[in-house]
């Protein structure tokens, strides 16, 4: 869909008009394709809604294979002893990166008792019964 063409959709479904095809467009698009539709057995399909560039792994990709080529035209190289050094720096940096926005991104607390999910049940670390709700999950803990 071109730029004029959602904003005609948005228009017509009663959406701020914006020209981008994103989640509030798709759920009201669905929405409206749900109300027309005369058999309920009958899917139906919406495009997905755009997502940004920064989430694009084609396009991170492509700048790590730009970066990677601009700095060996310029001189940039790496000997064979200093490329694990390198690496695990750049994957610090990295995990750094990721936590960081993780955390200005989250919208709801961290459940510290849970561990993982499998097949649709939840492991979690044993919780002390004798805990009051506003302490700690993990539960009481105290110096012997």
């Amino acid at each position: 869909m071109t730029r004029d063409e959602i904003i005609a959709l948005q228009q017509a479904l009663g959406v701020t008009p914006d020209g981008i095809y994103g989640p509030i467009t798709q759920a009201a698009h669905r929405a409206y394709l749900d109300r027309i539709n005369d058999t309920p057995s009958v899917p139906n399909i919406t495009p997905p809604p755009a997502k940004p560039w920064w989430a694009s792994r084609a396009i991170l990709g492509l700048l790590a294979t730009v970066l990677a080529s601009l700095a060996g035209r310029f001189g940039f190289e790496v000997d064979d002893d200093a490329i694990t050094p390198l690496l695990l720096h750049a994957v610090e940096l990295g995990g750094l990166a990721v936590a960081a926005w993780g955390t200005v991104r989250r919208s709801a607390p961290i459940d510290p008792t849970l561990v993982a999910r499998v097949r649709g049940a939840d492991v979690r670390l044993p919780v002390r019964p004798n805990r009051t709700p506003d302490d700690d999950p993990r539960g009481v803990f105290r110096d012997s």
